[in-house]
C-alpha cells in the first residue's frame, strides 16, 4: 500500500471516530446533569426526573439535550405559585409540559423543538411546579 492510502484511511478513521465521540457526548448529556434525581408517577408510569430548584438550574432546564429516554424528565420547583412561562431556546427535543399546583395537574401543554420555531408556553393559572418529559 502507498503511504498516501494509509494516511487517507487514518484521517478517515479519526474523522468518523470524532463524529461518534461527539454523538455519544450529546446523547449521554442527560445523564451528566449535576442535579438531584427523584422518582415520580405520572399517569401510572414511573419517571426519573432531574430536580431544578435554583434560578440557574431552572433557566438552563433541558437546553442542549438532543435525546432523552422515555422514562426521564425534569421537575421544576418554584418557591411560590405564579404563572411561570417556558420557552424552547436551545431545546432540541419535543417536550410535554405538565403544570402543577400542590402536586395536582392544572394544565398540560406541548413545547416543540427550536427547529420548529421559537415558542413560549404559559399556564393559565398560577403553578408551583412544572414537569417536562420527552415526547417520543
Amino acid at each position: 500500500m502507498k503511504l498516501s492510502s494509509i494516511l487517507y484511511r487514518c484521517v478517515l478513521f479519526l474523522f468518523f471516530a470524532g463524529i461518534i465521540f461527539i454523538l455519544f457526548f450529546y446523547y449521554t448529556a442527560i445523564y451528566r446533569l449535576p442535579l438531584k434525581k427523584r422518582k415520580i408517577i405520572l399517569g401510572g408510569k414511573e419517571f426519573i426526573v432531574f430536580v431544578a430548584q435554583t434560578e440557574t438550574e431552572r433557566e438552563k432546564g433541558l437546553q442542549r439535550i438532543i435525546w432523552m429516554p422515555k422514562n426521564m424528565g425534569m421537575l421544576f420547583l418554584f418557591p411560590r405559585a405564579d404563572r411561570y412561562c417556558f420557552w424552547n431556546k436551545n431545546t432540541h427535543i419535543p417536550l410535554k409540559l405538565i403544570f402543577r399546583r400542590k402536586e395536582k395537574v392544572v394544565q398540560e401543554s406541548f413545547l416543540p423543538p427550536i427547529s420548529k420555531g421559537a415558542i413560549t408556553v404559559c399556564p393559565q393559572e398560577p403553578v408551583d411546579s412544572v414537569i417536562e418529559v420527552g415526547v417520543n
